[in-house]
């Protein structure tokens, strides 16, 4: 009888083992797919913010060009003023 216990015991153990690495497992699991929503949630604002930064710049560059044509203007405008203060 003795023995019938030991191996009882025995199976017992492993058993528990089997639960335990299970469950470690099934944790593991949850935490690489908790991981990965993460991974997904933060690459689609990453997105939309690179796609802002893009059309920012793009739009300074274009509000960057209309102030050199006005300064264009505005030198050729000083040199008109000038040559009339000159010639007056």
């Amino acid at each position: 009888m003795n023995h019938d216990r030991d191996t009882d015991d025995f199976w017992n153990a492993i058993s528990r083992i089997e639960v335990s690495v299970k469950n470690s497992q099934d944790d593991i699991r949850k935490l690489y797919l908790h991981s990965a929503r993460q991974e997904i949630a933060i690459e689609s604002p990453n997105e939309k913010i690179d796609a802002n930064q893009q059309e920012s710049r793009l739009m300074f560059a274009r509000i960057e060009k209309r102030f050199d044509e006005h300064d264009k203007r505005f030198d050729k405008i000083e040199d008109s003023l000038t040559i009339i203060v000159n010639h007056l």
